[in-house]
């Protein structure tokens, strides 16, 4: 394939491009949080969620298709019950999204007594969520196929709306964050010093934690399970091994995760591969790139 093949396929390509830079810059940004409070595990087990919701949606869609088919053929205000269920059951998403949020309303409780204690919620979180993943796909009508999509992703086949649901989705994440940086930032880090100068610190870290869940279960519905596991986690401790203040933490990550989104894709292209697993080797070359760059020049 030359290099003008590359550019048209990358032409043809554009919105799944476009889809696959937004969950990287998306799931780069909050990566920040998740790497620095060192809770990549809850990262993992929200991820495991929302691949279970989704092999969920496959499990039910047929019962669901078949109730909505009897609900529109009724009179009264139970055709637009049937409508919703009808398009619920052509998105999975929707479910993904709210037992991913569950779960992340789980997480977020603070732990009685020892650390051990959140430990074991996300450990026993994440077990349950992958069983139940392999029991839904295996019994749903779609079969073993759809973990493949699932663990892998299809972003290439993103459509247009798609793409717009998840830009609106990133972006009302991104405002939320901006316009409650500090508390957010403050509870994270220093959760005892923010609840003494008055901070609700258990609902500020619901709040974050629910826009971890929301930017999971709708980068993976469209990115794949293990793409966006590998962007929470290696953009930011590159960013975080080459820079100090926190703004720059986050601009760097998320130019890392967009950048390692092109160039596997151009991989993929050339190597005949699915996209996820050339993007993550270039997040690895990157993180492999800044711990030499760290171990020569230490941050001071």
């Amino acid at each position: 394939m030359t290099l003008i093949d590359v550019v048209d396929s990358l032409r043809l390509n554009a919105i799944g491009l476009m889809a696959g830079m937004a969950a990287a810059a998306a799931c780069s940004f909050l990566g920040v949080y998740v790497v620095l409070r060192r809770i990549v595990f809850v990262g993992a087990a929200l991820a495991q969620v929302a691949g279970a919701g989704i092999a969920l949606a496959f499990l039910i869609g047929p019962l669901l298709a078949g109730v909505a088919h009897r609900l529109m053929h009724v009179s009264g205000p139970l055709p637009h019950v049937g409508m919703a269920l009808e398009r619920l059951v052509r998105d999975p998403l929707a479910v993904s999204l709210l037992v991913t949020v569950l779960a992340a309303a789980l997480l977020a409780k603070p732990a009685m007594g020892a650390a051990a204690a959140r430990d074991a919620r996300i450990g026993m979180t994440y077990l349950a969520a992958s069983a139940l993943s392999l029991v839904f796909i295996v019994r749903s009508p779609k079969g073993l196929d759809d973990v493949r999509e699932l663990l892998d992703g299809n972003i290439v086949a993103v459509l247009n709306g798609d793409l717009i649901q998840m830009v609106v989705v990133f972006a009302l994440v991104a405002l939320t964050h901006a316009a409650f940086y500090r508390q957010i930032l403050f509870v994270s880090f220093d959760p005892e010093m923010a609840a003494t100068q008055g901070f609700r610190v258990r609902r500020w870290e619901q709040l974050f934690f629910a826009t971890l869940a929301v930017v999971i279960s709708v980068a993976i519905s469209k990115a794949g399970l293990v793409a966006v596991f590998a962007y929470l986690v290696f953009p930011a401790a590159t960013a975080l091994r080459l820079v100090r203040r926190m703004g720059a933490a986050f601009a760097v990550s998320v130019a890392l995760g967009i950048v390692a989104t092109i160039a596997g894709y151009v991989v993929a292209l050339l190597a005949d591969l699915p996209t996820s697993p050339p993007t993550i080797g270039v997040l690895c070359a990157f993180w492999l790139a800044a711990s030499v760059y760290r171990w020569r020049r230490p941050l001071e």
